[in-house]
């Protein structure tokens, strides 16, 4: 059921040590360009468009690839990775390699998924290499052309259900099924991110209503009716009714997903994609030096040499206004972090640890995808001095003036800006006005230490924060906040500008 991949072990020196597994048909490329080692896959330059503190994907371009390349990099295999890897069949090996394992079983079994190239590991790294779906969209971006004619989506919906269908038919689960995963091309549709699957003999139902579910709460409710969920699920469960495998009446089973993705929407992953196709912002960052210096791509072009170095580093604590090497001027943040339980619980939960700067750059991006008003991040970065030490940074555009005595018109926005933070999942904790400032007679984020993602945002939170809020402005502008804070927000119907483009895939799709 597996490709007869290449598996080889790269030994260069003492430092370039692991083992990489190659697709035969890119063997012979990969070596004309020198790539040949584990740490040579590691070493690849990209841009990156999404991750987290121990992994990100990049995207790249190599010569003799007609289209871009993503690469998966892990920074730290933990040994509860390993184990649950272990323990599901795949052998001692990190996320990043069990991925290229089922992404060659795909292949194998004739199911679409993103072409295989390399996986491997380095010491305590890991990569996976595959190549990139030409013209893709996700799901969500397609879903809010609402340009697309009715029989187009519904075409759409059937295929998406006969595909899954199609997977649980073949034994492989699909535990990370949202519509972020979802890609649509004049190709057909994939699925992406397998790092989680698994094939079985046999897929109890109780999964595939937690899977769909997944699916079902990752879309917002404008952009799917509830015709064309359904004609998902009716798809995506038809054949398992066939095969006997499903002892209760389709309509329970709906009651049972629509149950289960109520649930999950309040999930901060869920939220995220809900909300983030409203406000697209092609975020991207360059690792300039690792998790030491990570800037967006502007700024990472003129990022001076060495890269670990004064300002940025070996600098005391605080904050200045600094000139960057293109004229710009931008707001730097700098810190020192003594951690030794944070590092040690880190450690013994196999997860990353994250100083300060990491936090708040992560916040940066996070207010941005919301569409709130704020800062904009332009790097960040960490490095460990110690068992237990840390030096950390952030870098950001210059803050607004303060918001001092707010007028009604300026009340009103602050009550709005502090409802959108809420619905971004975040919270104040600090002085109110101190957070919030002004630029151009627009109320914006100032201070973004005084905000904090929080695991969840309870009504007694909401209030207290508004209360706050409301005691520190003039009385005369409190009933205006307090209007701009529960005033009811709606979202548009149509959002994406290339609404002409994604019509015709969907089309394609629909008429294959």
């Amino acid at each position: 059921m597996q490709l007869e991949a290449i598996v080889f072990d790269s030994l260069r020196s003492n430092h370039d040590r692991g083992q990489v597994t190659v697709n035969p048909d890119d063997l012979a490329r990969l070596s004309r360009l020198g790539i040949q080692s584990a740490t040579s896959f590691l070493d690849l330059a990209g841009e990156v468009i999404s991750g987290h503190p121990d992994r990100h994907v990049l995207r790249l371009e190599l010569s003799g690839y007609s289209e871009a390349l993503y690469l998966k990099r892990q920074h730290r295999n933990s040994f509860r990775e390993r184990l649950q890897n272990w323990l599901a069949g795949y052998g001692w090996v990190s996320r990043c390699e069990r991925e290229g394992v089922i992404l060659q079983q795909l292949a194998s079994c004739g199911l679409p998924g993103p072409r295989f190239i390399a996986s491997g590991s380095d010491r305590n790294r890991a990569f996976l290499l595959v190549e990139g779906i030409p013209d893709a969209v996700d799901l969500r971006q397609v879903l809010s052309d609402t340009t697309i004619p009715t029989k187009q989506r519904r075409c759409l919906a059937m295929a998406i259900g006969e595909l899954i269908a199609a997977l649980h038919a073949s034994g492989f689960t699909t535990p990370d099924l949202t519509a972020k995963h979802v890609m649509v091309s004049a190709r057909g549709i994939t699925f992406i991110d397998w790092q989680s699957s698994r094939w079985t003999k046999q897929i109890r139902l109780k999964d595939r209503i937690e899977w769909l579910a997944k699916l079902h709460a990752s879309l917002s409710d404008w952009q799917a009716t509830e015709r064309e969920r359904c004609r998902v699920l009716w798809a995506a469960l038809r054949s398992a009714r066939r095969a006997g495998v499903l002892p209760e009446r389709f309509s329970t089973i709906a009651r049972k997903i629509d149950a289960s993705s109520r649930s999950k929407r309040s999930r901060r992953s869920i939220q995220d994609q809900r909300h983030s196709v409203i406000h697209p912002t092609g975020q991207r960052l360059v690792w300039v030096a690792d998790e030491a210096v990570c800037a967006i791509p502007s700024i990472a072009k003129n990022w001076p040499e060495p890269a670990v170095g004064y300002p940025y580093y070996f600098a005391d604590p605080g904050t200045c206004e600094i000139k960057l090497p293109n004229g710009q001027w931008a707001y730097l943040i700098r810190g020192q972090a003594v951690a030794p339980f944070g590092r040690l619980g880190a450690r013994l939960r196999g997860r990353p640890w994250r100083s300060r700067g990491v936090t708040l750059g992560r916040l940066l991006f996070h207010l941005e995808r919301y569409g709130i008003a704020a800062p904009k991040l332009l790097a960040f970065g960490q490095r460990l001095t110690g068992i237990c030490s840390a030096e950390w940074f952030v870098l950001h555009s210059l803050p607004a003036k303060a918001c001092t005595h707010p007028d009604p018109y300026l009340a009103e926005q602050l009550g709005k800006c502090l409802r959108q933070i809420h619905d971004a999942g975040c919270r104040l904790v600090s002085y109110p006005l101190t957070v919030f400032g002004v630029h151009q007679q627009t109320v914006c984020v100032r201070d973004v230490t005084g905000v904090q993602l929080a695991s969840s945002i309870t009504d007694s939170l909401r209030e207290r924060d508004l209360d706050r809020l409301l005691n520190v402005i003039p009385p005369a502008s409190r009933i205006a906040a307090e209007l701009g804070y529960r005033r009811n927000h709606h979202f548009p119907s149509s959002l994406d500008a290339g609404a002409t483009t994604i019509q015709t895939r969907s089309s394609m799709v629909c008429n294959e």
